[in-house]
């Protein structure tokens, strides 16, 4: 089956490890909430809404309580149609969202008397931003590592980690709940594996015991990647300064895991937080390609060797410019112009994690966790349906670069990360939070 995630097709040869579609479920005086996260590039709104029903229909849990995000590892099933690039294969869909309300609904029969906490710290050195301030005036998404043309990055990234632990009544460890923004794009290649969050997993299990689950959501990292383009990185692991060689994925697997074994014993637990879940439909309108980009797409795939200038885009090769040609005509072409936009609230006591349906810029998670500095915010990206690919914010539409572009058929304007920021805010407060 086909690896959706970059600009062509690739096709599955074999496994590093397993695919997951893990869940947990919380109770308490009658009020339930579930969380899904699923290994997997993207989740379509259709798909979300399968396994809501499914959970549903099984457990009698509110479809409106239930939350579901994908964990973006570029190393997943073909759950994504992009183009020419990806599919959204039917038999293995059924089999992600039959795993998906099968993992809910274990969770759901197989509650136990918990007590839960949250903790915080910053993780450096495996977070980078990968837009670029250029000497030429531009800005451009990851250039060459080391580009003498670099002058230096727009902006700073989120290192926020933060971490839940769970327990039952007897103090044994049942779960840990983490987030952090980087992406998982850091194996490549025609192997399925689940990225750096997949093996903190199996360092996890192999420290605390088999049975221990751990739930990763992938923080906002839309303008982040795992490479120091320009950056001067000081921070490593003692296990990374041990084993230089390894591959990047289980470096950063690593780094988080030693922050999680420190930061699990100072983490308070409660066994009296009630979930309360909270949520608000957003609408955004969708973005239109400029007449100059629709021209130059129908000129390219006419068989003119023409590139899309703008955006700093012009060094695009044929096969990119195949995929920006067939996006902006299908966002050109497409009769929708509006999409709903669904923002979701879990607050457990002092803490909470937060849902939204795009890979988002850092300065939005970065808003939040501001705006209540003294909590603990879980921010999970691609979550309950994915609106587009790339939310930036609207400084970043005008400087440029890849992400700012269109690159599927519904790609909203900027101004709805603000109003996803608000509602956010709004939505917790309204929570006690």
């Amino acid at each position: 089956m086909v690896i959706p995630g970059y600009y062509s097709k690739r096709f599955i040869e074999g496994a590093i490890d397993p695919l997951y579609a893990k869940a947990m479920v919380f109770e308490n005086d009658g009020e339930f909430a579930a969380a899904v996260v699923c290994d997997t590039i993207n989740l379509r709104r259709d798909d979300v809404l399968r396994i809501r029903r499914g959970i549903c229909e099984n457990c009698g849990i509110s479809e409106k309580n239930i939350s579901v995000s994908a964990s973006h590892t570029h190393t997943g099933g073909p759950s994504w149609h992009w183009f020419e690039a990806g599919e959204h294969d039917p038999i293995y869909m059924n089999a992600l969202i039959n795993g998906a309300v099968s993992a809910a609904t274990d969770a759901y029969n197989k509650r136990v008397s918990a007590k839960i906490g949250f903790g915080k710290t910053e993780v450096e050195g495996y977070s980078f931003i990968r837009r670029f301030f250029m000497k030429n005036g531009k800005v451009r998404t990851n250039p060459e590592a080391g580009d003498p043309n670099i002058i230096g990055p727009v902006g700073t990234p989120d290192n926020s980690f933060v971490v839940g632990k769970v327990t039952d009544e007897n103090g044994k460890i049942l779960a840990f709940i983490s987030n952090y923004g980087v992406h998982l794009d850091m194996v490549g290649g025609n192997l399925a594996c689940a990225d750096y969050p997949g093996y903190m997993a199996k360092l996890i299990s192999e420290k605390y015991g088999e049975d221990v689950e751990s739930i990763f959501f992938t923080g906002p990292c839309g303008n982040t990647n795992h490479i120091a383009a320009n950056h001067k990185v000081s921070v490593k692991s003692k296990f990374e300064e041990e084993n230089p060689n390894l591959p990047p994925y289980v470096k950063t697997a690593h780094a988080l895991f030693d922050a999680l074994c420190e930061l699990e014993s100072k983490i308070e637990l409660s066994d009296s937080i009630v979930p309360k879940v909270s949520r608000e439909f957003l609408s955004a309108k969708l973005r239109m390609p400029t007449k100059e980009y629709v021209e130059t797409a129908n000129r390219f795939l006419q068989g003119e060797n023409v590139k899309f200038e703008g955006y700093c885009m012009d060094h695009l090769g044929l096969m990119e410019r195949r995929h920006i040609a067939l996006a902006t005509l299908a966002a050109f072409n497409n009769p929708v112009k509006m999409i709903d936009v669904e923002v979701m609230t879990l607050t457990l006591g002092d803490s909470a994690i937060v849902t939204w349906p795009a890979e988002v810029f850092v300065e939005y998670g970065k808003a939040v966790r501001e705006k209540f500095s003294d909590k603990n915010i879980i921010i999970g990206e691609l979550s309950n349906g994915t609106i587009a690919c790339y939310l930036p914010t609207e400084d970043a539409i005008e400087q440029g670069g890849y992400e700012p572009t269109i690159t599927g058929a519904t790609t909203p304007e900027p101004k709805i990360g603000t109003d996803m920021v608000n509602a956010t805010i709004t939505l917790l407060e309204n929570s006690g939070f």
